[in-house]
């Protein structure tokens, strides 16, 4: 059966003996055969339901006779169960209003949970399936996220730029951190299997291994990788177990790389296993004594670094049955275990994209905010500019005459703030590392900003909304620890009636809160009396985007 169907994947199953030989099925587009895959036994159908979602409401016609779901992971059969999956995003370019999907055993069509024996759909692509036959005469294949592509294998342009890529990422690493940067994943099964890249692939795969011991130290050392790498000047972005890295002028061409790392030695002295945050597929064990080093290999035209005993990585990685392709593959069905705690939090991946952003981004003024706050009256000439970023707003205002400490925890937006002001030559304007979520360590940098008894302001711009609820707590709680008579604090915040709102960044972490329960807290709390309050749109519009903000001036 086709259990789920869904517009970017179809999920299924076969009943076969278990000493069956390996079960091929395939995937039809009316009468062409876009792909095959090989069904993987061992691998629980429960909980696929989760893969849903809003996706089900995409326009399927419904036919008589429709197959009911399975209950729980019942599928009325004593014999083995196979799993299957394909992902089918770029399959619906080349459907028409009478195109019959369907997936096949030996030639046999399976049954489609919910349809019958074949999906159809009421939307036409821009193509025929007579155009997806050329293609595929052509090299064209479904790739393992769905796409229909030209072949990796085929794709020359494609393959100079990313190993030429993960040539200049292996040096910066070697050189910067001593580590042999090596292809795993599907690069790897690739290697091994196919001499060369997997048709279906997708992207470039490459990992080391850590010196740490522990999963939160492996990430700790990868986030370290990745502002080294961004400060390098490349395009970096934090996925939950890995990094994505391309080059700035060709961003659509990427590697990823992973870290492992060996665990620390048994209590019998025996060797640590080798972890991998991102997951494995098979049910072998490798440890710390089965690691032989690496090796240099002839790939596709150029040269990579492997493990010396790669077959059993691969095994481990994809299991027992790792020389029968699969474009299919869903790391999501087929993982069998993960070291999850050396996945990264979102404050890593937050401290990462801030990085690669403040290295992209550049502004030529202060905000809006900077100008509602700058002619506020009273507002006291010097300023601590909290979570300040590029320095945008913080250069403003030192140009403007006042003495500016900037705080940021983003040592690339440190960096591009301190070269501004020092091309502006404000003296009087500083930056500073600084992550707001250690109070012992904001305290030290607030303690810092003051001179004698001088009033100073405490400047939040779009930064409330940029960390979580723990680290607001104490962020406040330092700054009210701060706090004097006559002192400013001065906030713009999203507010949850922003939250549905479309955005020209979309992948910020934004919090959106109420302003009103905000301004409570501030007031009946904290003891701020509040001098200015408003929420609504039209305070900072951004290229076509006019969020809903709270802004807030209050004296202590």
């Amino acid at each position: 059966m086709v259990e789920v169907v869904l517009r970017r994947m179809f999920i299924g199953w076969v009943s076969v003996p278990a000493d069956a030989p390996p079960t091929r099925v395939d995937l039809f587009v009316g009468p062409v055969k876009l792909a095959s895959t090989y069904a993987t036994p061992g691998v629980p159908m429960t909980g696929v339901s989760h893969q849903s979602g809003k996706e089900r409401s995409f326009a399927f016609p419904r036919q008589p006779g429709a197959v009911p779901s399975p209950r729980g992971d019942r599928r009325n059969s004593g014999q083995q169960l196979r799993t299957f999956s394909f992902r089918t995003k770029g399959l619906w370019d080349y459907v028409t209003r009478d195109t019959r999907i369907t997936v096949r055993v030996a030639g046999q069509r399976l049954p489609v949970n919910g349809h019958g024996m074949w999906v159809g759909t009421t939307r036409r692509g821009p193509h025929t399936p007579a155009v997806l036959k050329e293609r595929l005469a052509q090299g064209w294949v479904l790739s393992q996220m769905g796409d229909v592509q030209l072949s990796k294998r085929l794709d020359a342009q494609w393959q100079a730029d990313v190993i030429g890529l993960y040539d200049r990422v292996r040096a910066l690493i070697g050189a910067r951190f001593g580590y042999d940067l090596f292809v795993i994943y599907g690069t790897l099964l690739g290697a091994i299997r196919d001499q060369g890249f997997i048709a279906h692939d997708a992207d470039f795969d490459a990992a080391y291994i850590s010196r740490e011991t522990s999963g939160p130290g492996a990430a700790a050392e990868l986030v370290e990788i990745g502002i080294a790498l961004v400060e390098a000047g490349y395009q970096v972005e934090c996925m939950v177990a890995c990094l994505h890295v391309a080059d700035p002028d060709n961003p659509e061409n990427r590697i990823d790389i992973f870290h492992t790392f060996h665990e620390p030695t048994t209590a019998d002295g025996g060797s640590g296993r080798w972890r991998f945050p991102f997951g494995i597929a098979g049910t072998t064990t490798l440890t710390a004594a089965d690691w032989r080093g690496t090796e240099e290999i002839e790939f596709s035209g150029s040269r990579v670094l492997v493990p010396v005993t790669g077959e059993e990585v691969v095994r481990h990685l994809y299991g027992d049955d790792w020389r029968l392709p699969k474009p299919g593959f869903n790391w999501s069905l087929d993982r069998t275990d993960a070291a999850t705690d050396g996945g990264f939090t979102a404050q890593d991946r937050t401290k990462i994209y801030w990085a690669d952003f403040y290295a992209r981004t550049a502004y030529t003024k202060g905000s809006a905010f900077f100008e509602f706050v700058q002619t506020f009256p009273d507002v006291p000439g010097t300023l601590v500019d909290i979570g300040c970023g590029d320095g945008r707003d913080g250069c403003a205002f030192g140009v403007a005459g006042r003495r500016v400490l900037g705080l940021d925890q983003s040592p690339v937006g440190i960096e591009h703030a301190t070269r501004r002001a020092g091309e502006l030559g404000l003296a009087d304007v500083s930056f500073a590392t600084c992550d707001v979520s250690h109070r012992d360590e904001l305290a030290a940098a607030l303690a810092t900003v003051r001179r004698g008894d001088e009033p100073v302001v405490f400047y939040l711009r779009f930064f409330l909304h940029a960390i979580d609820e723990t680290t607001q707590a104490t962020l406040l709680d330092a700054i009210d620890a701060c706090a004097r008579p006559g002192d400013l604090f001065a906030a713009e915040f999203r507010t949850e009636k922003d939250a549905e709102q479309a955005k020209v960044h979309t992948k910020h972490y934004r919090r959106f809160q109420s302003a009103e329960d905000f301004l409570a807290d501030l007031a009946a709390g904290r003891g701020w009396a509040i001098l200015h309050s408003e929420e609504g749109r039209g305070l900072s519009p951004y290229e076509g985007e006019d969020p809903v903000l709270a802004r807030v001036i209050a004296r202590r």
